[in-house]
């Protein structure tokens, strides 16, 4: 499998030169206004030469996802494991879809590209309800959806649905890819969003049914594992997930959800674990594990400008938004 990558590892150890390090992050978190830090972005080659406005800010992030992607299929263009990537957004636009559909308008702009399907197929496809090119597990979430919607008239359920259906897409890419990298990398994203669900559902005093309707499976931590301490404090919980990546997470968040109340510091922790498990991609000449791990680092470069800039617009001190900033790929 290397050998067919070489070409692609090289322009993404090209790439990987531009990627912000934690120098650039904290320079965009120190710099006297939004217009400021908007330069440093420049300089890393987001906004194609065109001045980032503050105010528009989210144009270029969305900007430099599309580019993201469309480098990845351009280098990669029948590589199965990208579909991980790809999964979210189809379902995005699933539910945006049913959801405009049960109120009676139109979902335009909510539409987003990057997924295995362009976003005017697939609208053509779920208003046909013609589901012959979509997999067995959109199939799944459209029918279920639709049924469920029309019951409860909850458009929750949609959710709910699809963000199940979504990782059973992601988990089946992962293990057809043969890439045990991928695969490990998936398993631990399935975990985050479990652990994450896991503290949310105890904030809210949901009993532990609840949490077992909304449980991923396919992760490394088993449903009994989070039911069996699902009444214990999540520094607590840790110890029983001792063995995984996710162990200081519980732990640390824990204690700042029970002192704060927010959820900001397990959630930042969880990505950091994801990052912290595609840095191994770093020792790899060629194969699929550079571009998947430049592909991950992109994404938390991405989401930690968004956290930057949306903290300068809204005037935080610097501390305020460092907390909340991504470990870097670079």
């Amino acid at each position: 499998m290397g050998a067919s990558y070489v070409f692609a590892c090289a322009r993404i150890r090209s790439n990987e030169r531009y990627l912000l390090n934690k120098d650039k992050l904290n320079q965009m978190i120190e710099a006297r206004t939004p217009e400021d830090a908007c330069k440093i972005l420049q300089d890393a080659h987001y906004g194609d030469e065109d001045v980032i406005q503050p105010e528009a800010y989210e144009q270029a992030l969305v900007k430099e996802s599309d580019k993201l992607y469309a480098l990845l299929h351009q280098l990669a263009p029948d590589a199965a494991e990208f579909r991980i990537f790809a999964y979210p957004f189809d379902y995005h636009n699933i539910r945006a879809l049913l959801k405009a559909e049960a109120l009676e308008i139109q979902a335009g702009d909510l539409l987003m590209s990057g997924g295995t399907l362009e976003p005017a197929a697939m609208a053509l496809m779920v208003k046909e309800r013609n589901t012959l090119s979509l997999t067995s597990h959109m199939k799944k979430a459209i029918d279920e959806s639709v049924d469920t919607l029309a019951r409860t008239k909850d458009p929750q359920c949609v959710d709910l649905i699809c963000d199940r259906e979504c990782y059973a897409d992601i988990l089946e890419a992962a293990e057809k890819s043969g890439s045990k990298f991928v695969l490990g990398y998936v398993r631990l994203l399935i975990d985050t969003v479990n652990l994450k669900t896991f503290v949310r559902c105890q904030k809210m005093g949901q009993p532990w049914s609840y949490f077992s309707t909304v449980y991923l499976p396919g992760g490394e931590i088993s449903e009994k594992t989070f039911v069996a301490g699902y009444d214990e404090p999540v520094q607590a919980f840790a110890a029983r997930i001792a063995a995984s990546a996710l162990s200081q997470a519980a732990e640390t968040g824990g204690v700042s959800i029970k002192e704060t109340g927010s959820f900001t510091s397990i959630e930042k922790l969880c990505d950091d674990a994801l990052i912290a498990y595609v840095k191994d991609a770093k020792y790899v000449s060629f194969g699929i594990e550079p571009l998947i791990g430049y592909a991950v680092g992109k994404q938390m470069e991405i989401k930690s400008v968004r956290i930057i800039l949306a903290g300068k617009m809204a005037g935080l001190a610097p501390e305020r938004i460092r907390e909340r900033v991504r470990e870097t790929y670079g």
